[in-house]
């Protein structure tokens, strides 16, 4: 009878960690298609630099998105498996976590060039990571991932005018 029950609890612990993770994984809005096709067209419009910021899937953290901010203004939340999008003027650019459950914000600073494109790779184990990615790597991963629908860049069908 102990063989059965440890056997059983065995298991129920494999069920649990092989499909409960799946299940805390956090749903991922859906971007307007029109921005998905403009962020994977690699090329940032004039005036302007593109930046990609890159979260690959994983165990730690899977369940809660990755608030960030681009110098200090919501740029959007980042689910695992995803990558956001936005169009940033030429100059020094700060791109920052808040808070992330049992990890310390982290940031990483970048000069922007005008036409150029960054791409940022964010992780999460036991602490949180941002490391700039060369081009090639970038543009790996994100025609990989999905576009995160919860970007503050994203204005739809209606694209306004950003002044300089």
């Amino acid at each position: 009878m102990k063989n059965h029950l440890g056997l059983m609890a065995t298991v129920l612990l494999l069920a649990f960690l092989t499909t409960g993770c799946t299940s805390f994984r956090s749903p991922v809005q859906k971007a307007s298609d029109s921005f998905t096709q403009k962020a994977r067209q690699f090329s940032a419009p004039p005036g302007r630099a593109a930046v990609y910021v890159i979260r690959p899937f994983g165990f730690v953290g899977a369940g809660s998105p990755m608030h960030l901010l681009i110098d200090h203004r919501e740029f959007g939340k980042l689910p695992a498996g995803t990558f956001l999008y936005g169009e940033v003027s030429p100059r020094e650019h700060i791109l920052e976590s808040a808070d992330f459950p049992g990890c310390k914000s982290r940031f990483i600073r970048f000069m922007a060039e005008e036409g150029k494109s960054y791409f940022i790779y964010a992780t999460v184990g036991w602490s949180l990571n941002l490391d700039l990615l060369s081009e090639d790597e970038g543009k790996r991963l994100v025609n990989k991932y999905e576009l995160s629908g919860d970007n503050k860049f994203d204005y739809g069908d209606e694209v306004p005018t950003i002044p300089k």
